[in-house]
C-alpha cells in the first residue's frame, strides 16, 4: 500500500472512531467537503473546520451514525493522487486529504430522515 492509502484508511478509522483531532490531522487546512444532493443533505463544506464541523454534526449522514469502522463491505481504489472508497473519492495534496466527494444515494438520507425527523433535532420542522 502506498502512503496516500495507509493516510486514507488511518482517516476513515479515526472518523468512525470518533476522534476528531486525528481525523481533522489527515486534512489540509483549505480541504473541500463536497456530498452529492440538495442542502441540508448535500453541500459543499471548505476549510478543517468547516469540514469537521459538517462530519461531526452529521450534515451530510443526519445524525450520529451506529456503524463500526469497517463493519460495512467496501472497495478501495488507488489511482493517481486519488483514493476512491466505494462512492466517496479522497484527492490528496501531497500525505494530507485535499478534497472529498461524496456520492451516496441522498434518496437513502432523505428516507431515513423520514423515518426518524422526531429524533434528529435540527431537522424537526417548527
Amino acid at each position: 500500500m502506498s502512503r496516500r492509502f495507509d493516510v486514507a484508511k488511518a482517516y476513515e478509522k479515526a472518523l468512525f472512531a470518533g476522534n476528531r483531532a486525528e481525523t481533522g490531522s489527515y486534512f489540509t487546512d483549505d480541504v473541500l467537503y463536497w456530498v452529492a444532493g440538495a442542502p441540508r443533505i448535500g453541500g459543499e463544506w471548505r476549510g478543517r473546520e468547516a469540514v469537521l464541523d459538517a462530519l461531526w454534526n452529521r450534515e451530510a449522514g443526519l445524525g450520529a451514525a451506529d456503524w463500526g469502522y469497517e463493519d460495512v463491505w467496501r472497495v478501495w481504489y488507488e489511482a493517481d493522487e486519488r483514493v476512491i472508497v466505494e462512492v466517496r473519492i479522497l484527492k490528496f495534496q501531497g500525505d494530507r486529504i485535499g478534497e472529498i466527494r461524496d456520492y451516496t444515494d441522498s434518496h437513502i438520507y432523505e428516507e431515513f430522515l423520514k423515518r426518524h425527523r422526531d429524533q434528529l433535532p435540527k431537522f424537526r420542522q417548527h
